[in-house]
């Protein structure tokens, strides 16, 4: 029997009118999830004068309110833990993304290849925060495109091209794909999607320190490095491109608590370093 396959993300009151798009996507994917969760904290940090209140959504979309804001990263901790313990695989993916129809199934047939692996379309190295590779790292290693965009890629876009020319309504741009052969990464991306076990994630995951709490990718990431679980990056998942939400209080453009988004990311790493001795020639 095949794994329960659960789709979660979250969402912040800026952008309650844009998830609609994306919770769309997610519903019309060409190998549907069993569930879809939209996780919405009671109150939210980042908007403590946010009255408490439900974005509409879509039949076939479930609303889940927690109690705490665990930032980012509510997208997928509560759903772990709610399926601790069950045959599920979770797929995590970020509001402001639209999937192409075979966005899931290609995570998912990549998951299935390789069950002990978190399976990602996106992902950034060590060495991109200044930090040397082990000698010992995880093998094959991804190879990225040598240009942002393949022959894919402008192949879709000429067709847009084409159909906004007869007068048809704009499109967002097509996904593209990040890399040339598949292989093992450091930290993942939820912008791409990111597929998980529930039990891949544990209870000290939920304990994310100040300033810590702005930055998912890292801090997952590390989550699962210290279990020993790769982080794999499969060529075949496209890359979602970005909808009107992306415009809206982004993260990455944020100062939190002082921290602007590379600095926090280089705390979390920091502070994963020493706790737990991940990410370190020591490792090796």
């Amino acid at each position: 029997m095949k794994d329960k396959v659960v789709v979660s993300l979250s969402t912040i009151p800026p952008r309650f009118t844009e998830i609609g798009s994306t919770l769309k996507r997610l519903l019309a994917q060409n190998r549907p999830a069993d569930e879809i969760h939209l996780y919405i904290p009671k109150q939210y940090r980042r908007f403590p004068e946010h009255a408490f209140c439900l974005p509409d959504v879509p039949e076939g979309v479930s609303v889940k309110v927690t109690d705490l804001d665990l930032g980012p990263a509510t997208k997928v901790l509560p759903c772990a833990r709610a399926h601790w313990g069950t045959a599920t695989r979770i797929v995590y993916c970020d509001d402001d993304r639209l999937p192409t129809r075979d966005w899931l199934s290609t995570l998912l047939e990549a998951s299935e290849t390789r069950p002990a692996d978190v399976i990602v379309s996106s992902a950034d190295p060590l060495e991109g925060y200044g930090l040397p590779q082990p000698k010992n790292q995880r093998q094959p290693r991804a190879q990225t495109l040598s240009r942002r965009h393949d022959l894919r890629y402008y192949a879709a876009r000429l067709k847009q091209f084409g159909l906004t020319a007869l007068g048809k309504p704009p499109l967002a741009k097509p996904a593209r794909h990040r890399y040339r052969s598949s292989g093992y990464v450091d930290f993942a991306h939820g912008l791409g999607g990111v597929s998980i076990r529930p039990e891949f994630l544990d209870q000290d995951d939920f304990n994310i320190p100040e300033v810590i709490w702005a930055v998912d990718d890292i801090w997952l990431s590390g989550a699962f490095e210290r279990k020993g679980i790769g982080i794999w990056a499969e060529k075949t998942v496209p890359l979602p491109p970005a909808g009107d939400a992306a415009r809206k209080s982004s993260l990455a453009e944020s100062v939190i608590e002082d921290h602007d988004r590379r600095a926090a990311d280089l705390a979390c790493i920091t502070y994963m370093q020493k706790r737990y001795g991940i990410w370190t020639d020591a490792e090796t």
